[in-house]
């Protein structure tokens, strides 16, 4: 089983095919400049702060559309070496640890944490953001 999930929330599944095999960096680059990401890290499946995130996330999924947002799961025991290294590198994280990160469309890191992220907090960063401020205008929001 890959343990790289990428949800598209308010889709009634998690997309598992489109990047099966494919390294996490490639995904993340394959998303700059069409979504911002929401990457969660957990060691294992069972972590109480995952499914909390995950649920944080899922009860905003309209909010989580409108702005673009992809969320890739990483489950750190089954995840590839590759992966593994990437997550510690990129994020300068601790796979020791639960982890969530916002990576906006130009691929830049705009927050980091160690526990669960409120959807308040998520949507005001990003709709502070200069891009997701074009977007609204244009969409007349």
């Amino acid at each position: 089983m890959n343990a790289l999930l990428i949800s598209f929330l308010l889709s009634p599944f998690i997309l598992f095919s489109a990047f099966a095999q494919v390294p996490l960096y490639e995904k993340m680059q394959s998303l700059t400049w069409k979504n911002r990401v929401i990457v969660i890290y957990v060691p294992e499946a069972g972590s109480k702060d995952f499914q909390k995130q995950k649920q944080i996330l899922a009860e905003k999924t309209k909010g989580v559309r409108d702005r673009d947002l992809v969320v890739i799961e990483c489950i750190g025991k089954t995840l590839s070496s590759e992966d593994r290294n990437y997550v510690a590198r990129h994020f300068n994280h601790d796979l020791a640890e639960f982890g969530v990160w916002l990576v906006g469309k130009d691929g830049g890191t705009k927050l980091s944490e160690t526990r669960p992220v409120t959807t308040e907090k998520f949507f005001s960063l990003i709709d502070a953001m200069p891009m997701r401020q074009s977007e609204m205008k244009r969409d007349g929001k």
